[in-house]
């Protein structure tokens, strides 16, 4: 068996991995999922991809849209708080918060729940809550809070997820106006 020959073979993620030849039929670890998967052996030519399992992945243009969405709000943070923040009021601060918060709060939701719902299509949680819990595990107890829309959410949609924890940060954001600036 040729030393630098390489095995190739699908993840539960849905990945292409590429793993040495001696390595044949003993645990790899997957470098996007970190999942423990057993390579295949080196005599099985490589045929066809294998197919994810059934919601696996999300489309690539979900993807794309969490990163615009990130990206978006990332900057316009940037330009209102490093440009524009001595020229607006604090009323005016607080009106536009929204238009660089929530592209934010989209994107970085739609990736985590992604993330998320790989896991349960791969075996290692039954549902959102399930998943939540193992990262709050590995994470710690600070994770909750910015985890607390997929404990109690059921759905397996990222951008239904993301939407709920969009209008979820929404009115946590209302309340903290409202409370503590209720002139502005």
């Amino acid at each position: 068996m040729n030393q630098r020959q390489q095995v190739e073979f699908h993840a539960s993620c849905g990945h292409l991995i590429s793993a040495p030849a001696d390595r044949a039929e003993q645990e790899v670890r997957c470098p996007h999922c970190h999942q423990v998967v057993r390579a295949p052996s080196a005599d099985v030519p490589y045929a066809s991809p294998v197919l994810a399992p059934a919601g696996a992945a999300e489309p690539t243009a979900l993807t794309a849209l969490y990163v615009t969405a990130l990206m978006a709000g990332v900057l316009g943070a940037a330009l209102v708080h490093l440009v524009m923040f001595n020229e607006l009021s604090e009323s005016e601060l607080v009106t536009i918060t929204p238009l660089w918060l929530f592209p934010i709060v989209f994107g970085l939701y739609g990736f985590v729940s992604q993330r998320l719902l790989r896991r349960i299509a791969a075996g290692r949680a039954g549902t959102l809550g399930q998943a939540a819990r193992m990262s709050i595990d590995v994470a710690g107890l600070w994770a909750a809070l910015v985890l607390f829309p997929f404990l109690v959410l059921r759905w397996r949609s990222s951008l239904l997820v993301s939407l709920a924890a969009a209008v979820f940060w929404a009115v946590l954001l209302w309340l903290f106006f409202a409370v503590l600036f209720p002139t502005l």
